[in-house]
């Protein structure tokens, strides 16, 4: 049993009620309030709501539903851990004014969720940077359900504007190969030792010899990054509101 199954469980008991009944005062299905205490539907309203009612901390109920998310890879130390790959991807956060990034789609819940992480920060470029924080949990849309290192992005800012406004979602898919004239969610090492890794949600334009060229609508503008300093390029597949 994952320790969120034992406290959720623990605090129902502490508390007199039975999931039957936090089903009946959250106005859930009885079999919700199971997958809940065993961290397999992780909806905000649904999670902060069953938070709230067994008086846990929020902070805490994240941690612990992470905690129980099937299939998601342990955090590692080094730079093996600084960027959502396929071959790497952990829970950790990247954000700024332009865009917060979020972990993988665990590929066995019954709700596929992606934890929205990280806390916008400052950037005239729209660049973000990884923060660690897990802010809330959103739901994968159809075209990625079964892409097990999906993940997606706030956007934060206006540097993609008009293709992007702010407060929209970008959600990428880390295996696809990005072509030219596609959105990308791009991933840089860090400018200095022991400082977090940075992002952009830009155009792609190719690559040279020596660089990653990228193409920004708002000014519109050419950007490129030394080849030696990307760690990721992903396409984005799919956009909106949430």
């Amino acid at each position: 049993m994952s320790r969120l199954s034992e406290t959720l469980s623990r605090r129902a008991d502490e508390l007199g009620i039975t999931q039957t009944q936090i089903a009946e005062r959250l106005g859930m299905a009885q079999q919700s309030i199971s997958e809940l205490f065993r961290g397999n539907v992780a909806s905000p309203r649904k999670w902060k709501s069953l938070a709230t009612l067994l008086q846990i901390d929020e902070k805490d109920m994240l941690e612990m539903m992470n905690e129980a998310a099937p299939n998601t890879p342990a955090s590692r130390t080094g730079e093996s851990s600084i960027a959502p790959t396929a071959e790497n991807i952990r829970i950790s956060a990247l954000a700024d004014s332009n865009a917060r990034i979020m972990a993988p789609i665990p590929p066995q819940m019954t709700e596929r969720m992606i934890p929205v992480l990280g806390e916008a920060v400052g950037g005239s470029d729209g660049e973000y940077i990884f923060n660690g924080q897990v802010l809330e949990y959103i739901a994968a849309p159809p075209s990625l359900v079964n892409v097990r290192d999906a993940y997606a992005v706030f956007v934060d800012g206006e540097s993609m504007y008009p293709r992007y406004r702010s407060g929209e979602t970008v959600y990428a898919h880390p295996s696809r190969p990005a072509r030219r004239g596609d959105d990308v969610i791009v991933q840089l090492r860090p400018t200095s030792e022991g400082s977090p890794p940075r992002g952009y949600v830009k155009e792609f334009v190719g690559w040279t010899a020596q660089n990653l060229v990228l193409s920004q609508h708002n000014p519109v503008r050419e950007i490129r990054f030394a080849k030696d300093d990307v760690i990721s390029v992903h396409p984005i597949v799919f956009a909106g509101k949430y």
